[in-house]
């Protein structure tokens, strides 16, 4: 008995599910390119932080050559 069975892919109920991903997502702003986009590399925390740290490191410099 040769029987051979075939498969068929698989329907999709919703033809144009990806359409509407795709629509919804340019509504969202959610398909824009994310490599395109860059963070700023200090915010403005960091930065004051940073200015606080260097001008004790400068006090304590000249007081301690003082």
């Amino acid at each position: 008995m040769n029987t051979t069975h075939t498969t068929q892919p698989a329907q999709n109920p919703q033809p144009n599910v990806d359409a509407e991903n795709r629509h919804l997502a340019q509504q969202a702003g959610l398909d824009q390119d994310l490599e395109s986009q860059v963070p700023p590399r200090y915010g403005p925390f960091t930065i004051t932080t940073l200015s606080i740290i260097l001008i004790l490191l400068v006090t304590v410099i000249i007081w301690v050559l003082i």
